[in-house]
């Protein structure tokens, strides 16, 4: 877009109104317009193009973490399956023949995964995403309104119950 020239908008300035570019105010008007769409077009063009870079970076970075992740699971599988199998020929060789050692693994094992099942341990933590979120945004308000309605009525219940409860001389 072409730059403007410093020019007084007073009648008496130093150029007389008479030299303005063709069409006077409206024309000059409709074309500085003209230029800011212009502008405002290529600005949103150019942040499409970067929203475009920003996700194929993210497929890029995601494609690229899961082949190595799928090439160390190969290795790690392999790895595994020699050892298992290193472990089974000792034993058998400590009990005199290979099949007990097979044998000693595939039960140990066996009873590695029905442990697993019976039990079944939380091996992963929860993503608490909606607690995060809740968090960040009442960290973002300000002033008394930013306690949530659950956490009012979390206080509210727990002063009933603090209030409701008979003395004991108990204490816990």
């Amino acid at each position: 877009m072409e730059s403007l020239d410093d020019r007084p908008s007073a009648p008496n300035a130093e150029r007389p109104v008479e030299e303005s570019p063709d069409g006077g105010k409206v024309s000059r008007i409709a074309a500085h317009t003209q230029g800011l769409f212009t502008d405002l077009r290529e600005w949103i063009d150019l942040r499409a193009d970067l929203a475009i870079l920003e996700v194929e970076e993210r497929l890029d970075a995601f494609k690229n973490d899961l082949a190595l992740g799928l090439t160390v699971a190969v290795f790690a599988f392999f790895a595994a399956f020699f050892s298992l199998t290193t472990v089974a020929l000792g034993v058998g060789w400590l009990l005199g023949h290979p099949f007990w050692g097979f044998l000693a693994v595939s039960v140990a094992l066996i009873l590695i995964i029905v442990t697993l099942r019976v039990t079944k341990p939380t091996l992963m933590p929860p993503s608490n995403l909606l607690e995060s979120l809740r968090g960040e945004q009442a960290a973002s308000d300000e002033g008394p309104s930013a306690r949530s309605a659950s956490a009012a009525v979390d206080e509210a219940g727990a002063s009933e119950t603090r209030t409701s409860a008979p003395d004991t001389d108990i204490e816990a």
